[in-house]
């Protein structure tokens, strides 16, 4: 909702440019610009699947968690959306700028100026954009091959871990329009990967897993469990994951305290919900389960 939103933020005022310029190209020529004068100020990012939108604007980062109710949900989607159309009003003096030091055009030359924006933004986002590292496919891959993985492919895995790692110890994509935090998803989906491969002797593999687990123990909430981004509810999987990535490094006390967030969210029927007020699933019930346990 709040990325349909934004997106349909250029929409709007390119229609407002266009009964103003009274120029659909120059009205375009407008909207481009003001894509290119925030390219380097990022916005928020969000995570669907779980429910949660992380939402900033500088340094300044919010969660939003949809499972503490509809006021949250709707406040997080407003408020990215909100922060997306910010961006395209302070851009819009930067445009009048221009467009006045452009000055009058004769025909042919809005529709020139146009095309080489629009070149202009299709180059900035093939260099800036980085591909992602499909982490999810590549630890279940590499969880089923097991012993059959080659020297050679864990040692790329590495290299290619080594280049998504944050200074703040996280591992992770970050993208241009996304959150400055990590996804716990992602840390954890890498932890596993340098798990593995460190057990195989990786190079480089296990100061990288160290590194990975410190974050990770970083990232405990206060009151027990893990979230996806700091200051949301804590998730049964996430829970469950960071518990197996940490055994032996917490301490009694620390590990019931994690065991007793995933407790609280246990239905009636033995069910569990991914967060204490989330839906219940049969992968948060596996996941529950496991984290305690039982069978």
């Amino acid at each position: 909702m709040a990325a349909m939103a934004g997106l349909g933020v250029p929409a709007v005022l390119a229609i407002v440019a266009w009964a103003l310029a009274g120029s659909p190209v120059r009205a375009m020529l407008a909207i481009v610009i003001s894509t290119l004068l925030n390219t380097p100020s990022p916005l928020g990012g969000g995570m669907g699947a779980q429910g949660i939108t992380r939402v900033r604007w500088a340094c300044w980062e919010r969660t939003f968690d949809m499972d503490r109710g509809v006021g949250e949900a709707v406040a997080g989607a407003f408020l990215l959306s909100a922060v997306t159309a910010g961006s395209f009003l302070i851009a819009a003096p930067w445009v009048a700028a221009v467009l006045r030091w452009v000055g009058p055009l004769r025909p042919g030359i809005d529709e020139l100026l146009a095309l080489a924006a629009t070149g202009v933004l299709v180059v900035l986002s093939v260099v800036l954009h980085q591909p992602e590292l499909p982490l999810r496919q590549m630890r279940a891959r590499f969880q089923g091959e097991g012993e059959r993985l080659a020297p050679e492919e864990l040692a790329r895995a590495v290299q290619q871990l080594s280049r998504i790692a944050r200074e703040d110890g996280a591992f992770g994509h970050v993208g241009g329009i996304g959150a400055k935090t990590v996804g716990l998803h992602e840390h954890l989906d890498a932890e596993a990967l340098l798990r593995l491969s460190a057990l195989h002797g990786a190079p480089g593999a296990a100061a990288l897993h160290a590194q990975c687990l410190a974050h990770l123990l970083s990232r405990a909430e206060p009151g027990g469990g893990f979230s996806a981004y700091p200051s949301g509810l804590p998730r049964v999987e996430y829970t469950a994951r960071a518990l197996e990535a940490l055994a032996g490094r917490l301490d009694e006390a620390s590990t019931d305290r994690h065991r007793a967030a995933v407790l609280a969210c246990r239905r009636e029927d033995g069910r569990f919900g991914r967060s204490v007020n989330g839906p219940a699933s049969e992968e948060s019930t596996t996941w529950g389960r496991r984290c305690l346990d039982e069978p």
